[in-house]
Order: C-alpha cells, then sequence, then structure tokens
C-alpha cells in the first residue's frame, strides 16, 4: 500500500530540490530522509530520482508521482477538514510565513483577534519573503503563507490555491522639513535630481521601483542603502532624502509629525494575497487565521 508520509516527502523533494533541505524541513537526519524514499521506490518498484551532485532530479515517474499527490493530499485536507469542523473550538497550531510590511501592518492584529476568539490556536510566525513563503507553501513547511504579485507564481501554483487580501499602496516618504512636504501628491517625473534612501538588496522591490522610474525617464541617485527599513526612515528623518515604502509599514510614520507622506503618480502598488497548499483553507484553523487577516483589512478600510 502506498505510504503517504513517504508520498509527501517526494512531493516536498519536487519542491525543494534535495535531500538536506527536506531533511531540514521535516527535522529529520538526511540519513533517514533517503531511507524513507528508498523504502517508496521499493513499494512502487520503480526509481523516482536520481542524483546530480547536491541536488536530486526526479524522474519522469516520480514527477507524475508528485503532481498526483497533490490531488491526494487536497483530498487529505478535505477529509482533515470536515472532521475538524465538527469540533465545537478551533485548535492546534497554524504556521504562518509572511513578508516584513505584513508583518507590521496586519499580522501583528490578527493574532491578537485571534487570542480572544480562538484561545487554544496558536500561530506561529516565520519571515520570508514572498518567493520564500510560496515555496515554504508548496513543501508544506509553512501552513499559510502571505505573498504579492510581484513574485511569479508559476513555479508552486499547481501545489497552491489563493485567495486576495489587499492592495497595497506605495507612498513617498520625506522629513517634513523637505522643501516638497507641502505637496499633496507627486508625479514620479518631479524627482528624477532628487537622492534616494533604497534597499538595493531587496531585488523585487527595487525592480519594481526601478521599472517605474526608468518609465519616468530617470536613474534614481541612491545615497543611502539600508536593509533595515528603520535605518532608511531614520536617515529620511535626518537628511534631505527621501524614499518609496508602502503603506502597509508606515502606521507609526504616519502619526510622527517629523515626517510627510505623499501618494505618487502613476500609482505604484501591488496586490496581496494568501498561498495555501490545495484544500488547507478549509481547515478551521487555518480558515481562522485567514478570516482574522481579512477582517483586519476590512476594518483598515472602513476606518
Amino acid at each position: 500500500m502506498l505510504n503517504l508520509s513517504r508520498l509527501r516527502l517526494l512531493s516536498e523533494l519536487s519542491v525543494l530540490g534535495t535531500i538536506s533541505a527536506v531533511a531540514e524541513a521535516v527535522h529529520l537526519t538526511r540519513p533517514a530522509i533517503s531511507q524513507q524514499l528508498a523504502l517508496l521506490e521499493q513499494e512502487l518498484d520503480v526509481v523516482l530520482f536520481e542524483r546530480s551532485g547536491r541536488s536530486v532530479e526526479l524522474t519522469p515517474v516520480g514527477k507524475r508521482l508528485a503532481t498526483r499527490s497533490v490531488e491526494l493530499f487536497k483530498l487529505v485536507n478535505d477529509i482533515e477538514a470536515e472532521v475538524a469542523q465538527s469540533k465545537h473550538e478551533v485548535t492546534g497550531e497554524v504556521r504562518v510565513a509572511a513578508f516584513g510590511s505584513v508583518a507590521v501592518g496586519i499580522l501583528p492584529f490578527a493574532i491578537r483577534a485571534l487570542e480572544q476568539s480562538h484561545p487554544k490556536l496558536t500561530v506561529s510566525f516565520t519571515e520570508m519573503e514572498p518567493t520564500e513563503g510560496l515555496k515554504a507553501a508548496a513543501a508544506n513547511q509553512v501552513d499559510l503563507a502571505v505573498v504579492d504579485d510581484m513574485t511569479s507564481i508559476e513555479a508552486h501554483a499547481s501545489k497552491l490555491e489563493f485567495e486576495p487580501l489587499c492592495t497595497d499602496h506605495f507612498m513617498l516618504v520625506m522629513s517634513s522639513t523637505n522643501r516638497l512636504a507641502e505637496l499633496k501628491s507627486i508625479h514620479l517625473d518631479d524627482l528624477a535630481n532628487e537622492r534616494w534612501a533604497l534597499n538595493l538588496s531587496a531585488v523585487t522591490y527595487v525592480s519594481f521601483l526601478l521599472r517605474a522610474f526608468r518609465a519616468a525617464g530617470f536613474e534614481p541617485r541612491v545615497s543611502s542603502n539600508c536593509r533595515n527599513t528603520a535605518a532608511t526612515i531614520e536617515i529620511v528623518r535626518s537628511s534631505s532624502l527621501i524614499t518609496v515604502l508602502p503603506n502597509l509599514i508606515l502606521g507609526p510614520v504616519r502619526r510622527d509629525s517629523d515626517f510627510v507622506c505623499v501618494p505618487v503618480k502613476p500609482i505604484l502598488l501591488r496586490r496581496i494575497s494568501v498561498a495555501v497548499p490545495k484544500g488547507a483553507s478549509k481547515l478551521p484553523a487555518v480558515k481562522a487565521v485567514i478570516d482574522a487577516l481579512k477582517a483586519v483589512k476590512s476594518e483598515d478600510a472602513h476606518s
């Protein structure tokens, strides 16, 4: 009989690419994973993968099996959801991955609400960029990943389902003493001669902004390159440098009289969604977290 635990390891291997990565994800040793995958091959009497240096390559049979397993694990999730829905309380642990601005602007409020409405539910959070979060959700390392549309979902779309969460606009942020601070909005092409504070290590974010700047006809003069958003904000506070940041993280900045946040034209935005393994959104614990995230954004929209 086909062993579901071993089949799930093969599914994770198809996403993570190495036995070491699978071992780390499921907290087992590398030899233990190799042994379980070898047993799966023996059960099916086929070769499922071949080693290529440090990575492995699934055989055509292995790829087909990993693809078909998506349907099977969706059915497993459906069954578990039906059983869990018969209980009176939402319990268990939900592992959440989200990128930094969601960790600032949405997640804390959702967790606070969940602690009040579902005290037996535990949310475990890991900060991950959207690319990492998608991969982690597809490999069942997390139960839910908050991602944006700056990241291609193609590689993992067959294993995941998505629910829209919100739209996040980017704002121009500057010191309240900046000569542009009196403006109510500003066109990007009027910023060609300004000096910028940008996180150049955030490749997706920078690529998004560079496309917008180049469409406006200029290359930004970057005078500050900080990985830490708080450091960028402090540099903007004490200088004439400007930056562009997502609205989700600007709550504290907006309340600080040292700063001004101005909309830019054309509008810069991203669409944020929740990615979960197929069928998992019906699990009461996962659904409760998704509902709490949506409720935070709904309250923001009406406040």
